[in-house]
């Protein structure tokens, strides 16, 4: 096939061109079901974590807990909602460079780093609130009990959360790898 052919091929390819408004329309990350989902997922998370913080110190009696408690409770709030944000908008800007393969090392990277900061934040936050509704209690047995089985699950929940992030990074390091934009480790 001679290089005129090609050309003339590409150039009839596809029919219809589409403006430049509806490419940037199309090529908007925001648009894809996944984010809204998670953006879904973000607001009622916040939401939920920032009536929880309202309400606690009247709801759950936060005035006859210790201050290192209540700060502990708070801060762990906080941070679980700022992570989220972060988070949101890590995934929502993919692309930050002019070349592609630097752009979606860094992506990785973010990606990565990401997970190690939610796995973090989710700890400090399952901690916080074990610690707050544990400050004032005297243990018997069967509180200990109770209390080694919450701590089980918080911990379970963590590692299934370690687990969803690696598989999702396992993914993004294929799809990367089978275009050749990041070498595969041996």
């Amino acid at each position: 096939m001679e290089l005129q052919d090609l050309k003339s091929g590409w150039q009839n390819a596809g029919g219809t061109s589409k403006s430049e408004a509806d490419l940037h329309r199309l090529a908007k990350v925001t648009n894809h079901p996944s984010l809204k989902r998670i953006r879904t997922k973000l607001i009622v998370e916040t939401i939920g974590a920032a009536l929880f913080l309202f309400v606690y110190y009247d709801w759950f009696d936060g005035a006859q807990k210790p201050f290192y408690a209540n700060l502990l409770l708070a801060t762990g709030i906080v941070l679980f909602i700022l992570n989220d944000m972060l988070g949101y908008i890590s995934i929502l800007k993919p692309i930050t460079d002019t070349n592609l393969k630097r752009s979606i090392e860094n992506y990785l990277t973010r990606i990565k780093r990401l997970s190690i900061f939610s796995l973090i934040i989710s700890f400090v936050y399952s901690i916080s609130i074990i610690v707050f509704f544990t400050s004032v209690i005297n243990f018997t047995a069967e509180k200990k009990l109770v209390l080694g089985g919450i701590i089980v699950t918080l911990l379970l929940m963590i590692f299934l959360s370690f687990k969803t992030w690696n598989n999702w990074i396992k993914k993004l390091n294929q799809q990367a790898a089978d275009f050749g934009f990041v070498e595969e480790k041996s």
